[in-house]
């Protein structure tokens, strides 16, 4: 922060005391900074975009899974492109209510897998319940995936 505002500080004085010399070169600068923003806020779109194309269901279904971990996770990749480092955050609330019912003073219930997911194909997890408020009960519970991310190969 200190260095940002003695740069700006700098920047200021020298455009005053040389303005002919000190003009184009601040153009320049914030034509580069323009577009720099740019190819960021295009690569965060395109990438806000192929995320879009994961498609994922969570359901409670103990006869499903293993014992101790019923909670079925299922995510398609209807992307053209292959999805790595899928990442998301596990919520559960009571039907028609969203208040998140995860204890997060315990956990965040921040998921991931390592499994590479082709375009067109599935995966799917089971995983344990994460700890709950108290009072809820994980069978009575609808659960979503939230702040689903993840990296994409060419």
């Amino acid at each position: 922060m200190a260095l940002g505002i003695a740069l700006f500080l700098i920047w200021v004085v020298l455009l005053l005391r040389f303005p002919r010399v000190m003009l184009p070169i601040s153009g320049a600068v914030a034509a580069l900074a323009l577009l720099v923003a740019a190819a960021l806020g295009l690569r965060h779109w395109y990438t806000g975009n192929l995320i879009d194309h994961l498609h994922t269901s969570v359901a409670f279904q103990p006869d499903d899974c293993a014992f101790g971990k019923p909670l079925r996770v299922l995510i398609e990749n209807r992307s053209d492109r292959t999805a790595t480092q899928i990442r998301w955050q596990l919520t559960a609330t009571q039907p028609d209510y969203n208040t998140n019912l995860v204890d997060v003073g315990i956990t965040d219930a921040t998921y991931q897998t390592e499994q590479a997911l082709p375009p067109g194909q599935q995966w799917q997890g089971c995983y344990r319940v994460p700890p709950l408020r108290s009072g809820a009960h994980a069978a009575d519970l609808e659960y979503r995936l939230d702040r689903l991310d993840a990296d994409f190969q060419d």
